[in-house]
């Protein structure tokens, strides 16, 4: 009789040991995440062992599945800035581990399991929440068109037109205007994607570039701010004075090429005046996961537009002094508007 209770006292124990030791996988994911999709098109969540207990949380509109997902990246010390969806947990003997992101679960989660140690990851991520601080289509609108009523790109394209009309005719003027703003499209595009794509890259230290971000962000709203009371005084984010002669050179020379020299070299030198609400519209991508080409695109595309608009209308006849002398007129309220814009997106990086 002995016996037999020792040998149901083993037992029991044994039972209890393998119950403790048996590895428990969290998967949070979210209705209608692509990045999720790929993790349950691949089918590595059911090659998980028998001694691997799986429990899904959606977390899309489900407060309760949300507190236990941030409770998660909290014990696992992670930012704000780490945080995403598709996300495991692994809870083995005690101790927890993460894989993050679609291609790190894909890959790593079979012998993550096995060795109950995680990878950090990143590649892959949806946001947490769906439409809360996303970055929608509007704000990518709305966030153009206050950028494109900038001072110093109507002080470019002002020059140019009074430059053209004095050594050639309307229709040459226009020609040669359009080849100009296309070269400005274009180049803005490509340091749009150049400045995303470097942000992307930058894994390791993300926190600290959307830091970086927020407070270049804010400082450019500061001085914007600052030149609508005191402009001149101090730092301006305008185009350096040394330019207009070689600006003045290029518009004189009246050729396609020189237009396309000049719309390159302008745009990378009116990066900084023009720049501050791009950088942010961007940053903005980069932790909202919502980056897509289209949205540069359009953006672009809306940045343009009001220097369509001037060579048109000095092309039916309005002169381009005038359009000149509204721009200086009015040019302390563009930079009020562009400063509380950029101070609003800077506290988005930095805050939320």
């Amino acid at each position: 009789m002995r016996h037999k209770l020792f040998l149901l006292l083993g037992i029991m124990l044994l039972l209890a040991s393998l119950a403790s030791a048996q590895t428990t996988v969290h998967y949070f994911y979210g209705e209608g995440c692509s990045h999720c999709a790929n993790v349950e098109d691949s089918r590595v969540l059911e090659k998980l062992g028998e001694n691997v207990s799986l429990i899904q949380y959606q977390i899309y509109r489900n407060l309760e599945n949300t507190t236990i997902f941030y409770n998660f990246c909290d014990k696992l010390g992670l930012s704000r800035y780490e945080r995403g969806i598709p996300f495991v947990v692994i809870q083995c003997n005690g101790n927890l581990s993460y894989l993050l992101g679609d291609s790190q679960i894909i890959n790593n989660l079979e012998d993550s399991v096995k060795t109950c140690e995680g990878m950090a990851g990143g590649n892959g991520l949806s946001p947490t929440h769906p439409s809360k601080y996303q970055l929608t289509i509007w704000s990518i609108i709305i966030g153009a068109l206050i950028d494109s009523i900038n001072p110093c790109a109507f002080a470019v394209l002002a020059f140019l037109l009074i430059g053209l009309l004095a050594v050639g005719s309307r229709k040459r003027m226009l020609r040669i205007s359009f080849v100009y703003i296309i070269a400005v499209y274009i180049t803005y595009f490509l340091a749009g994607l150049g400045i995303f794509k470097a942000i992307q890259s930058l894994t390791a230290v993300t926190r600290y570039i959307y830091l970086a971000s927020g407070i270049i962000v804010l400082a450019a709203g500061v001085i914007e701010i600052k030149d609508f009371f005191w402009y001149g005084k101090g730092i301006s984010l305008e185009i350096p004075k040394s330019l207009r002669p070689f600006v003045q050179k290029m518009a004189e020379q009246g050729t396609l090429p020189a237009a396309i020299i000049m719309g390159f070299l302008v745009s990378l030198f009116e990066l900084p005046c023009t720049g501050g609400i791009y950088l942010a519209i961007l940053t903005m991508m980069s932790i909202n996961k919502s980056f897509a080409l289209s949205y540069l695109l359009l953006y672009n595309l809306i940045f343009i537009l009001p220097l369509i608009i001037i060579t048109l209308i000095v092309y039916h006849g309005t002169s381009p002094e005038k359009i000149d002398k509204f721009r200086l007129k009015e040019r302390r309220w563009m930079k009020l508007a562009a400063g509380l814009v950029l101070i609003a997106l800077g506290l988005y990086i930095l805050l939320f």
